[in-house]
């Protein structure tokens, strides 16, 4: 057999090849016209990209591929890096929530909350399994106790946190900022996290949601329709994060800017520096839709798709359990409605 033979039969594989190659790229641009994710994305994630203010050797090691291995914690966290180590999955991740005795006075928002998992689809009760309740308090962390197995007392407080808190006073803001510091602990430990607000009710897995291709998924309150877009008005009640290099560099950096709105929330610090994160460190975000995670600011009580349910824009603890128990009577009708037909 010739050389020349031989390589007439070469030829329409490779013709194959690349006629499959630019088909999908064509499926992808004719598909997801707005999207960033097919070249560009999969450029800067896995080849790395020479940014302004960057160089391609600091973005790869931003890189989201590029997770971090544990690193070493203050002593005064070793409790807390048992518990994480205990409480994770195969793939280390964990679902991490705080509370603290006005939430979890008995019939309050941490009975709620649980209850929400036996009552939900998907199997969702196995994700208990792998959840930490952060107590605020030595009441919340004996209430903890009583009705669930991984409960950490977070005793490095410097407000009386026991109560219930009016929406952006000084005790209110020092508890949020709790979890930010916790974030920090969970991903350089090299692990992976989703932090759930203690009167978010989940009804299905909401894992389903999370894009594998963002850095952070953040809740919103309003969604405006692209999951990329800043626009869109987060809310720190619902946040999944990878632990990679870049995201802890984003949580440190979100940490510090407090310093520069001292008397503003987590999330309000988010939303004024969201643009900045983006630039500084590349990030990609996923803003999820309130159709999937909802709440009262942009009400969508489509029960076939809600996976999460916050009582967010909703004031004052009494106000919120009343609106929980309505929504979850509603849920239990749905489901019972759904066994019949």
């Amino acid at each position: 057999m010739s050389i020349k033979s031989i390589e007439k039969r070469k030829t329409p594989i490779f013709l194959y090849g690349l006629t499959i190659f630019l088909a999908a790229v064509l499926f992808v641009s004719m598909f997801f016209p707005d999207s960033k994710i097919p070249l560009d994305r999969l450029r800067r994630d896995w080849l790395g990209a020479k940014e302004p203010g960057g160089t391609t050797e600091e973005m790869e090691k931003l890189c989201t591929k590029n997770l971090v291995p544990p690193q070493p914690q203050e002593s005064r966290h070793d409790d807390f890096a048992m518990m994480v180590q205990k409480a994770a999955t195969d793939d280390k991740r964990v679902i991490l929530t705080e509370v603290n005795e006005a939430f979890a006075a008995p019939n309050s928002m941490l009975d709620l909350f649980l209850e929400s998992f036996h009552n939900g689809e998907d199997n969702i009760t196995h994700h208990l399994e792998h959840l930490i309740i952060v107590a605020m308090d030595q009441k919340a962390f004996e209430k903890c106790k009583s009705v669930h197995h991984y409960c950490y007392l977070h005793e490095d407080l410097g407000s009386d946190l026991s109560s219930e808190n009016l929406f952006m006073s000084k005790p209110y803001i020092d508890l949020v900022w709790t979890k930010v510091r916790l974030w920090q602990l969970i991903l350089e430990q090299g692990y992976s996290f989703l932090f759930t607000d203690i009167d978010v009710m989940w009804f299905r897995d909401p894992f389903r949601h999370i894009s594998l291709y963002a850095d952070l998924t953040i809740a919103t309150d309003r969604f405006f329709g692209n999951p990329e877009d800043h626009g869109n008005n987060p809310n720190t009640g619902m946040v999944y994060a990878q632990p990679t290099r870049k995201n802890i560099e984003v949580i440190k950096y979100w940490i510090e800017a407090r310093q520069r709105f001292p008397t503003t929330n987590e999330q309000t610090v988010y939303d004024k520096i969201k643009y900045e994160l983006a630039s500084k460190f590349d990030l990609k975000i996923q803003y999820v839709s309130t159709e999937y995670w909802g709440n009262f600011c942009q009400l969508h009580k489509d029960f076939t798709k809600l996976a999460t349910f916050h009582p967010c824009c909703v004031i004052g603890l009494k106000m919120k359990i009343a609106q929980i128990k309505n929504m979850t009577e509603e849920w239990k009708m749905f489901k019972s409605n759904n066994l019949k037909s």
